[in-house]
């Protein structure tokens, strides 16, 4: 299945790449279903090539609406992002090592899952599964904020009108993915792709999305602490993109692909930018997961 294989390569990469291009997946678009004749260039058929910059475009374009609206969100609601003063710690090099070695922990017991070693799957309840599996992988962090006796706050997870910011965050995620349905080439349509986006078996998808968001999100707060907040935005932003180096050559990617990493790092500082001055993972959660899944059913 799709979603299993994707949940695989996210572990796979995590230290590399993936970790980081959580904010902005720019993953491979999914192939075409007929027969692609194109003739091949650089090692890539350029009709593939076409599809993958369609598809980074229109990421591009998803996330642009979803932040803009997000700005107008906060505006028009100014309650429901109150300014907050950025967390703070005793030994702010300690949190850093602390969140440092719990995101070693999420990479062991990830290569235990993709060994098959965590909970196996029980055919009609492998959803349930997924999630109880993806709770595992994560829990090293889930324990740091317990041990450490942190509020949720320094993991963006502010609890006060959680549910109103979430169903702005389900309303902006709907309009990203309209957004994106009509900037990407030969996109199926906004209302057949958007019951695929949310079908209940994405729900160990959505549970993975929600974790990572907690995780890039405990370790900003705590380098912050620690470097400031432009020097934290700079470092996210160049390791995001850096991380999709390897990837890229062991494709063969072309010159034009590589120079592609510069907005890759520009699309991570505007996300980081605005997540991190609404101090909130549950509304991103909802645009970060409806981006993710645009790779797999966007394109019949």
């Amino acid at each position: 299945m799709c979603d299993i294989q994707h949940v695989q390569d996210v572990m796979d990469g995590w230290l590399t790449a993936e970790l980081w291009s959580t904010l902005a997946v720019r993953s491979h678009p999914p192939k075409r279903a007929r027969p692609d004749r194109t003739r091949r260039k650089f090692g890539l058929k350029v009709g593939d090539y076409r599809m993958q910059i369609s598809h980074y475009h229109a990421l591009l374009i998803g996330y642009a609406v979803a932040l803009i609206g997000w700005l107008l969100a906060d505006r028009v609601f100014p309650t429901l992002w109150p300014r907050r003063e950025p967390a703070s710690f005793n030994r702010p090099w300690f949190e850093v090592l602390w969140s440092i070695i719990s995101v070693i922990g999420v990479l062991l017991v990830g290569q235990l899952y993709t060994r098959g070693w965590l909970l196996p799957d029980l055919g009609s309840f492998e959803t349930l599964i997924e999630v109880c599996n993806q709770i595992l992988i994560f829990s090293p962090i889930l324990i740091l904020l317990a041990i450490r006796r942190h509020p949720l706050s320094s993991a963006w997870l502010p609890m006060d009108k959680m549910w109103a910011r979430l169903a702005i965050g389900l309303t902006l995620a709907l309009i990203a993915i309209l957004a994106f349905t009509i900037a990407h080439t030969g996109s199926d349509s906004w209302l057949m792709v958007v019951p695929r986006v949310y079908h209940p078996k994405n729900l160990g998808l959505l549970v993975q999305v929600l974790l990572e968001d907690i995780t890039i999100a405990v370790l900003f707060v705590r380098f912050r602490a620690v470097l400031g907040l432009r020097a934290t935005i700079a470092l996210v932003a160049v390791l995001f993109a850096a991380g999709h180096i390897p990837t890229l050559l062991t494709r063969g990617a072309t010159i034009s692909e590589l120079s592609s990493l510069i907005l890759d790092a520009g699309l991570g500082i505007a996300i980081l930018s605005v997540v991190q001055r609404s101090a909130d993972i549950w509304w991103f959660w909802c645009v970060h997961f409806a981006m993710d899944m645009m790779q797999f059913y966007v394109v019949t």
